[in-house]
C-alpha cells in the first residue's frame, strides 16, 4: 500500500532520526513498548463511574444529566472505529494517535477548568462536559486502535503479542489509575469525593506525553511500511503490467453486510453489552444506594472491577487457544460468559432488593462484573475473527461495535429515568432501582437465545466455530 502525503508528514521526523539513534531491532522493540503503554493509557475511560458522586455534589448534575455524558461518550468509543478503520487504511495508525492527542488533551483541560469553576451556569457547564466527553470517547477509540495495529504490524505473527497483550493493557488501564486515585491529593478534604478539576488535568499531562510516545511507535510502522514500498517498487519494475488495476469494494465485505448472522450477533451483542457498559458507568450509584455511608466504598468496587477484567482478559487468550490446540469450539467459551452475565443481573437485583447486604456482597458483584466485562470483550473479537476471516475483521469488528453503543445508550437512560423517578425522591432505599435489574435480566436471557439460533445457522454453514 503506499504510503499517503498525510502520513509521510506525520512520521518525517521520526523516520529521519529514530535509525539515527537506535538500531532497527532496537526501535522495534521500543515501539512496542511504547504501543503498550499507549493501550495502557487509552482505558482512562472506564473510571467515569467515579465521576458521579463529585458531578452531583460540586457541579449538581442530575442522574440523567450525568447518564447522558455516560452514554455519549460510549456512543463516541463504539460509532467511530469504521470511520477509524478507513483512516487506518489510507493513512496508517499515526494519524489515528495524533487525532487522539488532539481529542484528549483539550477536552480533560476544559473539564478540569469547568470542575475548578463551579459558578459556570449548570447547562452551560454540561452541555461542554457533553462535547468533551464525545471527543474523549473518540479518542479512546483512536487511541487503542493506533495501539492494536501498531503491536499487530509488529509482530502479526503471535497472536499474544499482536492483539492479546494490547487487549489486556487496555484493561490494566482503569485498575492502575483507580490505584493512583486512592492517593489523598486526589481527595476533597475528609475524602468526601474526587476533586475532578486534579483528576482531568493529571489526564491531560500523562495524555499529552503519551501522545508523543505513541508518536514514536507508529512512526516506526511508516517506516516498515516505506521499506515494503521499496521492495514492491523494485519488484514492479521488473514485473509491470500491462493494464492497470482498480480498486473496488471486495465482493466478500459487500456479503457481510447481507449477512442476517452479522445482524443477529450485532443485536446479541447490543442486548448484552449494553447492560455491561451501563452498569460500569452507574457502579458508583448503586454503591451509594445500597451503602449510603460508604463514600469511598465505589473506588473500591472499581479497583477490584479493573483487577478482574484485566486478568480474564488474559486468562480468556490462554484458554482460547488452549481449546483451539484442542479442537474445541470458543463458542462455549462466549455462552459461559453470557450465562454469568445473566447470573450477575439476577444478583445485582437481588444485591438492591435484600435489606441487609455486606460489603463482601458488593465486592463479589463487582468481581463478577470485571470477569464477565472481561471475558466479553475479548471473546467476541476472536469470534468474529473466526466466522468473517481475516480480511473481514476490520469491516466485520468496527462494524459490531455500534451495536454496544445503541445498548449502551438505551440502557442508561432506562437507568436514569428510573432513578430520577423513583431514587431521586428517597423511596424505598435502594430498592428503587431494581426495576433496571428485572429489564438488564430479561436482556441477557434474549441474548442467549439470539446466540443459540447463530449456532445453528453457523452449523448449517459448516462455519467451523
Amino acid at each position: 500500500m503506499t504510503v499517503s502525503r498525510l502520513e509521510n508528514a506525520l512520521s518525517y521526523h521520526v523516520r529521519c532520526l529514530l535509525p539515527q539513534l537506535l538500531s532497527h531491532e532496537r526501535s522495534h522493540k521500543l515501539a512496542y513498548v511504547f504501543s503498550l503503554v499507549s493501550a495502557i493509557s487509552s482505558g482512562f475511560i472506564a473510571l467515569i463511574t467515579l465521576y458521579a458522586q463529585p458531578w452531583q455534589s460540586h457541579l449538581k448534575y442530575n442522574a440523567w444529566q450525568i447518564n447522558l455524558i455516560v452514554s455519549v461518550a460510549n456512543l463516541g468509543v463504539y460509532l467511530v472505529p469504521p470511520l477509524l478503520g478507513i483512516f487506518a487504511d489510507a493513512h496508517g495508525p499515526i494519524l489515528l494517535s495524533s487525532l487522539a492527542t488532539v481529542g484528549f488533551v483539550p477536552s480533560y483541560s476544559i473539564l478540569s477548568y469547568l470542575f475548578n469553576h463551579p459558578e459556570i451556569d449548570t447547562i452551560t457547564s454540561f452541555h461542554w462536559s457533553i462535547g468533551c466527553f464525545c471527543l474523549i470517547g473518540a479518542s479512546t477509540s483512536a487511541l487503542f486502535f493506533s495501539s492494536l495495529l501498531t503491536c499487530a504490524k509488529l509482530y502479526p505473527e503471535t497472536k499474544l503479542l499482536s492483539i492479546s497483550l494490547p487487549t489486556t493493557c487496555f484493561g490494566l488501564s482503569s485498575f492502575l489509575v483507580s490505584q493512583l486515585l486512592q492517593l489523598d491529593w486526589f481527595w476533597y478534604t475528609n475524602r468526601q469525593y474526587l476533586d475532578l478539576g486534579r483528576v482531568f488535568g493529571t489526564f491531560a499531562g500523562i495524555y499529552a506525553s503519551v501522545g508523543a510516545l505513541a508518536w514514536i511507535a507508529t512512526a516506526r510502522v511508516s517506516m516498515m511500511q516505506f521499506k515494503q514500498n521499496d521492495a514492491e517498487d523494485d519488484e514492479d519494475d521488473e514485473n509491470e503490467p500491462l493494464l492497470s488495476s482498480h480498486l473496488s469494494i471486495p465482493p466478500n465485505q459487500r456479503s457481510f453486510f447481507k449477512d442476517i448472522a452479522g445482524y443477529l450477533f450485532a443485536l446479541s451483542l447490543m442486548l448484552a453489552l449494553g447492560p455491561l457498559e451501563m452498569m460500569t458507568a452507574d457502579i458508583g450509584v448503586v454503591a451509594n444506594l445500597v451503602f449510603p455511608h460508604f463514600p469511598t466504598l465505589s473506588s473500591e468496587l472499581v479497583s477490584v472491577y479493573a483487577f478482574y477484567s484485566t486478568i480474564t482478559r488474559l486468562l480468556t487468550g490462554v484458554v482460547t487457544d488452549w481449546f483451539t490446540r484442542k479442537n474445541w469450539s470458543p463458542k462455549w467459551i462466549l455462552l459461559g460468559f453470557l450465562s454469568t452475565g445473566l447470573l450477575l443481573q439476577l444478583g445485582l437485583w437481588w444485591l438492591v432488593v435484600t435489606p441487609s447486604v455486606g460489603r463482601i456482597h458488593a465486592l463479589g458483584m463487582s468481581s463478577l462484573l470485571g470477569i464477565v466485562y472481561g471475558g466479553s470483550f475479548t471473546i467476541v473479537p476472536t469470534v468474529v475473527m473466526i466466522v468473517w476471516g481475516e480480511q473481514l475483521f476490520g469491516t466485520a469488528y468496527g462494524s459490531m461495535m455500534v451495536a454496544p453503543a445503541i445498548g449502551t445508550l438505551s440502557t442508561c437512560m432506562a437507568f436514569a429515568k428510573v432513578y430520577d423517578s423513583n431514587c431521586a425522591v428517597g423511596q424505598n432505599g435502594s430498592y428503587c432501582i431494581s426495576p433496571v435489574f428485572k429489564m438488564t435480566s430479561l436482556q441477557f436471557l434474549c441474548s442467549i437465545f439470539f446466540i443459540c439460533c447463530l449456532f445453528r445457522i453457523w452449523s448449517k454453514r459448516k462455519v467451523n466455530i
